[in-house]
């Protein structure tokens, strides 16, 4: 009988994954301890990834169990990870893990001690599968992530002992295993900042992640105004939450935060905000699969928040809070697309609509009379409609009608521009903040126009929905 393990394992690799040993492996596998372990490993990967399954009759004997594991150990789902090992030389060693087993399986029989603390932690059998010999219980807390946790982050990797109950120990040598997962550009999840198994899997498995999004007119010094935000947010623990995504998902909680300044009027001040707060927002979706919802607070002017509102778009859950009485209180918009909904009537708002122009200039009057009248006056330059919106009531709008409000001024601006074709639309903004994002959201970007900011007893142009298009449709870089 031929001997596979003569063949160099390198050979092997290349033979196996060409096909060529197909139609051999049964008898592979009946000499598998005979293999080195790197043959050892690629044997397994290959059945598992291609499904060129050997007999179960063979199977049973070679790992001594019956008909039915060895079904298990073919049938169930497996995953790929890595272990950081330093020593005589570094390397990731390179793992397979296969899942709900009644055996512990692998070909590391040194190892399977501390395979058998796994099991009384996991409640289940499992097989674990190493490229390379190696030696310590470094390897416990990689092997349980791949083993336990569904969603583990694609661009870590792990080291760390765990006992029976889940609990993570520091292991040695981690300055080196850093070093050695930055070669690879990976990030080395260290356990010095983990306390248990279980809160990785109820971070990583989370259905939804609720995360705090701050933009600032204040440049520096803004821990205070973060710290009083993060006391009214409706979600228990915000700093144990960006601890977890700076920690295990590698966001730095400063990237939570966008310290604008006052911003001048210049277009291209604005634009860069605009882009980097879009260009965050996809690095949150992306690093937690989409699952965020963003509980986002503006201390900066309407415009501001009208802009970030139409680059944010109508997919994705929100929560917006409002600064009133030197508290934050939150508008929850679930159903984002309820945003643009048309409405039969409007119970919140009423409106003049003034002139004959081919675009129109709209202006949301909910604050600051002084304001609105600058606006009137300024759009008078333009070759415009003039609309001008306002709360049914005088005084303040309490933050319960906000979100009715918003939803009842877009609704009204796709009413006007069905009566006619507008070119451009120009808005100028006498109201709170978030009711400005929400309108922004539910108007977004498709239409040419403006967005002005109150400037000196005038307005200025600060940014242009064609811009907040470009941003949204590929002119935007995400940052890392």
């Amino acid at each position: 009988m031929f001997r596979f393990s003569e063949i160099e394992p390198k050979h092997f690799v290349g033979f196996l994954q060409g096909g060529k040993l197909d139609e051999h492996i049964d008898e592979i596998f009946s000499q598998f301890w005979e293999l080195p372990p790197l043959s050892q490993f690629e044997l397994i990967k290959y059945v598992k990834k291609r499904g060129v399954y050997p007999s179960l009759r063979v199977l049973s004997l070679v790992f001594e169990i019956d008909e039915e594991e060895a079904k298990r150990l073919l049938k169930n789902p497996y995953r790929e990870f890595f272990v950081p090992v330093v020593g005589e030389k570094e390397k990731l060693v390179r793992g397979i893990a296969i899942k709900n087993l009644e055996s512990v399986l692998t070909n590391q029989p040194h190892l399977k001690s501390s395979m058998e603390v796994i099991r009384d932690f996991l409640g289940s059998g499992f097989a674990l599968f190493f490229d390379e010999v190696f030696s310590g219980e470094s390897y416990m807390l990689p092997a349980v992530v791949s083993l336990y946790i569904e969603n583990p982050p694609p661009d870590a990797v792990w080291t760390g002992k765990i006992d029976n109950k889940g609990k993570i120990y520091e292991v040695n040598n981690i300055p080196k295993k850093r070093a050695l997962a930055k070669k690879h550009n990976l990030r080395l999840i260290e356990p010095s900042y983990l306390d248990e198994v279980q809160t990785l899997k109820k971070w990583f498995d989370a259905d939804r992640y609720d995360v705090p999004f701050y933009i600032t007119k204040t440049k520096e010094n803004y821990e205070g105004e973060l710290k009083s935000l993060y006391s009214y947010l409706t979600f228990e623990n915000p700093e144990k939450t960006v601890e977890l995504l700076e920690v295990l998902n590698g966001f730095p909680r400063e990237k939570l935060v966008i310290p604008t300044g006052k911003l001048p009027p210049e277009e291209s001040a604005w634009e860069s905000v605009v882009k980097e707060f879009y260009a965050r927002v996809k690095e949150i979706e992306k690093v937690l699969r989409g699952r965020e919802v963003l509980h986002i607070a503006l201390n900066g002017p309407a415009a501001l928040g009208f802009a970030l509102g139409a680059v944010f778009g109508s997919q994705k859950p929100f929560v917006f809070y409002h600064y009133q009485n030197r508290d934050y209180k939150p508008i929850k918009v679930e159903n984002v697309r309820s945003l643009k909904e048309r409405c039969k009537e409007y119970k919140s708002i009423d409106y003049t609509l003034e002139g004959n122009g081919r675009e129109l200039a709209v202006i949301l009057g909910f604050a600051h009379h002084e304001l609105v009248a600058d606006a009137k006056e300024f759009a008078k330059g333009l070759d415009s409609t003039l609309l001008v919106i306002r709360h049914k009531r005088a005084g303040y709008i309490p933050v319960e009608e906000m979100f009715d409000v918003a939803k009842e001024t877009a609704s009204l601006i796709q009413d006007i521009r069905s009566l006619r074709n507008f070119e451009r639309f120009h808005f100028f903004f006498a109201t709170p903040v978030p009711i400005a994002f929400m309108v922004g959201v539910a108007f977004g970007y498709y239409n040419p126009g403006y967005a002005y900011n109150h400037e000196n007893n005038s307005y200025a142009r600060v940014i242009s929905l064609e811009k907040i298009r470009d941003i949204r449709e590929g002119g935007c870089e995400i940052s890392t």
